[in-house]
């Protein structure tokens, strides 16, 4: 570009001012010139710039993405979007536009354009969390719900939906929205969706809707296009609203005078006549009981006497707009108020219609009291659900899900902002004392009171929970040194001690309490946990009513971890672990639909014990890998052997997330399958739920599982908080509710709720449920009365051997066992 002429003055004025970062760089990417957008987009100063090569810039993670660009600049033109790197090592979202162009000597140079699109990234990744906090609310709303992508093809719909249209989903996601309307009438619907793709704020229009068996149903739609910041269309969301029976009498109106009287006193939407002023001229028996008036009354009142204050000034719009002729039906969803002056919830369609005395308006009334009663059901119950995922049932406090969520929260605020974090963890005294001599009552009464004093003695920024029994936890956050915590544990021991009244009876309790610190004592919520339980026990040690904190001479518990790693590690050496097998029944025939594999340890001096006594130290010693795949083996092995018999049904297995995260499994598992020659459909692996809460692991690891043949499923759901909606995104089998569920379930009705609600939900999706520890007949009937279809459990067969298994085989095949 020639030097000192009026142009390049009026090109470089552009280039300084411009608002987005613009470069000059050569063929190879170095950084010849920059305006002062650009560095202050990137952080440097134009002479730093100026070392640098523009591919420096770019989030180095993918080290083919630099010659891949530069190769497409290379071509002329290019446009990305791409991740950039500030100075710092801020990483943000950027649009990179390139062009190629030749300077006065000949020479090829790039100018580049960076725009910023962080905000436009951030708005895109809130979209997504808003769909996914809204589509259980979605699923389960009374009216039909979809979405349409820019082409005007379903992308997604929901239950009320699918029952108007008569189709499964999966045959309308991805079929186009003018496919539901009647031959004569897609012109209509094509125009309708041109109307919101070219930017209609809301469109309201009466459609005839075809079902898939041919018939038609009246539906009233609602259609708003989601846009982003830029104003550029998302995705069009569609109501459905089946208006079928009104449209029927508002046919019948039409069509005669005498059959409007017929269907006007008859019909099943309460129907009225008002005047211009909005006077009662007329109304069905519907109305009349809906409103509870004699027509004698209602003649004296007009709709705004009816109109709740709230509403009224919408009803009196609508009313004007129809008059004036500004539209010809005015739709509204508002409250009535009744005689007795009591509420209901109407939808109103009002239109037009000429009489001898002047215009009049006609209403179609239809009561959705108990529709709106439903959807507040609906948000209690999910309010309820959560907090039911996330307190204890008896006292209220935080459960132990919901206190781990808390601590790790806690501990990255204490880490931020430098200061201590504590942990109190206490128990009762004489708690069983207490509970065998008085009765369970009186000990639900005083680990409630505890609750309530411990409740009153923290501050809002600390949690109580309890964890189960009489164990009790307090997080102390916020905390400038120790003294604050032995202040608190203090007033807890105080507070403890004083008497409880219990069904009349006064009873003294108390309580001991070791408390651990954050940063000094551990920086890990499980260790810090861990710590304040030795300082406890250590309490207890002192004679109780006390407390101790944690120091490193109580801390015995890593010398007991390697002793259990060297015991564990024998018991795989010397085959003192083995599995135990139970049979799953089919509730109605009776017949073994399945097996589940359990892992026992013959341990040389405390006897048999069962993996809740010893698995979670397994996992804190690291050794779920090596137990793990014995386990896997050994079970592939036996069951193999009953499928040659002729039991062909699923094994269960349980496996950790720790054990199918490690990159070898895959790999193992396919071993052990080649070697033991089990067909991998008739192997089950069960995870805890908590899986979920991980959905990109789960979808890949999850879904490489099940491309090989194998089945999947959950186990003790309800024990954590994966939500019941994420049951239809996963390859899942079976699903077990919590064993804890099932033994609530003959007297709390809200277990049977969760487990009904389960029910619904896996049987959409297709999976199983198995009710696990069936104790008692009565938990049969109970599952059973609720739909759950296979079950396990004492009741039915405790776990067995791998010899009385084989027995128990032979025996459900019909055959005396061999040997």
């Amino acid at each position: 570009m020639p030097g000192g002429t009026a142009s390049e003055a009026r090109y470089r004025a552009v280039f300084e001012h411009c608002t987005d970062a613009m470069l000059l760089t050569a063929l190879d990417g170095r950084i010849l010139s920059v305006n002062t957008a650009a560095c202050q987009l990137f952080g440097y100063t134009a002479q730093e710039l100026l070392t640098r090569n523009v591919f420096q810039l770019l989030d180095a993670k993918d080290p083919d993405l630099a010659p891949a660009l530069a190769r497409r600049a290379a071509n002329g033109e290019m446009t990305a979007e791409l991740c950039f790197v500030r100075r710092g090592g801020a990483h943000f979202d950027a649009r990179l536009a390139s062009k190629l162009f030749q300077d006065d000597g000949g020479q090829q140079m790039a100018s580049m354009i960076v725009h910023d699109i962080s905000d436009r990234k951030h708005a895109e990744a809130q979209l997504r969390e808003s769909e996914q906090r809204f589509r259980l609310l979605y699923e389960n709303a009374p009216i039909g719900i979809g979405h349409i992508d820019l082409d005007g093809n379903w992308i997604y719909v929901n239950r009320a939906f699918v029952e108007i249209a008569g189709y499964p989903p999966e045959e309308l996601i991805g079929r186009s929205n003018l496919e539901l309307a009647p031959p004569g009438e897609r012109e209509r619907s094509r125009h309708f969706t041109e109307q919101l793709l070219a930017g209609a704020i809301e469109i309201q229009r009466d459609r005839r809707l075809l079902r898939k068996d041919g018939s038609t149903r009246w539906i009233r739609l609602t259609a708003k296009m989601l846009r982003d910041d830029a104003g550029q269309p998302l995705y069009g969301i569609i109501l459905f609203l089946d208006i079928t029976d009104a449209k029927h009498a508002e046919e019948a109106l039409r069509q005669s005078e005498e059959r409007f009287r017929s269907t006007f006193e008859h019909a099943p939407l309460g129907i009225a006549e008002c005047a211009a002023d909005g006077r009662f001229v007329a109304a069905n028996t519907t109305l009349l009981a809906m409103l509870g008036y004699s027509m004698a009354e209602l003649e004296t009142l007009s709709n705004q006497d009816i109109t709740h204050p709230a509403d009224q000034e919408v009803a009196i719009q609508n009313f004007h707009k129809l008059l004036t002729g500004q539209q010809a039906v005015a739709v509204a969803e508002q409250r009535y108020l009744r005689k007795d002056r009591s509420q209901l919830w109407v939808n109103v369609t009002v239109s037009l219609r000429g009489s001898g005395d002047g215009p009049h308006l006609l209403a179609i009334v239809e009561d959705v009291t108990a529709r709106k009663k439903a959807e507040e059901a609906l948000r209690g119950a999910v309010e309820y659900s959560y907090h039911l995922a996330s307190h204890d049932t008896l006292t209220g406090l935080a459960n132990r899900a919901h206190f781990n969520e808390r601590l790790k929260d806690a501990l990255k605020y204490a880490q931020r902002d430098q200061h201590l974090v504590a942990v109190h963890v206490l128990d009762l005294d004489r708690f069983k004392s207490i509970n065998d001599t008085l009765g369970h009552h009186a000990g639900d009464l005083l680990l409630k009171e505890v609750a309530r004093r411990l409740g009153s003695l923290i501050r809002e920024t600390d949690l109580a929970a309890r964890l189960g029994g009489d164990e009790f936890v307090v997080v102390q956050t916020h905390l400038a040194d120790a003294a604050a915590a032995e202040v608190l544990a203090e007033k807890i021991v105080v507070e403890m001690s004083l008497p409880y009244l219990l069904d009349g009876h006064e009873v003294y309790s108390g309580t001991s309490i070791g408390i651990a610190l954050y940063p000094s004592d551990a920086h890990e919520p499980g260790q810090l946990v861990k710590l304040a339980d030795l300082a406890l026990y250590e309490a207890k040690n002192q004679g109780r009513l006390n407390y101790q904190m944690y120091r490193e001479s109580l801390g015995t518990a890593a010398q007991e971890a390697k002793r259990f790693e060297r015991e564990l590690q024998r018991a795989l050496r010397e085959e003192e672990l083995c599995l135990h097998y139970q049979p799953q029944y089919d509730l109605d025939s009776g017949r073994i639909v399945g097996i589940d594999a359990l892992i026992r340890w013959h341990h040389p001096d405390r006897g048999l014990l069962t993996a809740a006594s010893f698995i979670q130290e397994v996992e804190n010693a690291n050794l779920m890998l090596p137990v793990g795949e014995w386990a896997l083996r050994t079970a592939c092995t036996a069951q193999a052997g009953w499928v040659r018999a002729g039991l062909v049904v699923p094994l269960t297995l349980n496996v950790s997330s720790k054990q199918v995260r490690h990159p070898r499994f895959l790999t193992l598992l396919n071993k052990i399958l080649e070697d033991t020659g089990l067909p991998p459909s008739l192997l089950r692996l069960e995870m805890r739920e908590s899986v979920l809460l991980d959905p990109k692991f789960s979808a890949n690891m999850l879904g490489d599982m099940h491309k090989r043949g194998v089945r999947l499923g959950l186990d003790d759901f309800g024990a954590e908080l994966a939500a019941l909606s994420s049951l239809q995104k996963f390859p899942l089998d079976i699903v077990k509710p919590g064993q804890e569920l099932v033994r609530r379930l003959s007297h709390d009705e809200n277990e049977s709720a969760i487990l009904s609600a389960l029910v619904g939900v896996a049987r959409d999706a297709r999976i199983t449920v198995c009710a696990d520890g069936i104790e008692t007949a009565e938990q049969l009937a109970v599952v059973r009365s609720l739909g759950v279809n296979h079950g396990q459990g004492y009741l039915l067969s405790p776990p067995l051997s791998a010899a009385d298994m084989d027995r128990l085989v032979a025996a459900e095949l019909g055959a005396s066992p061999a040997g």
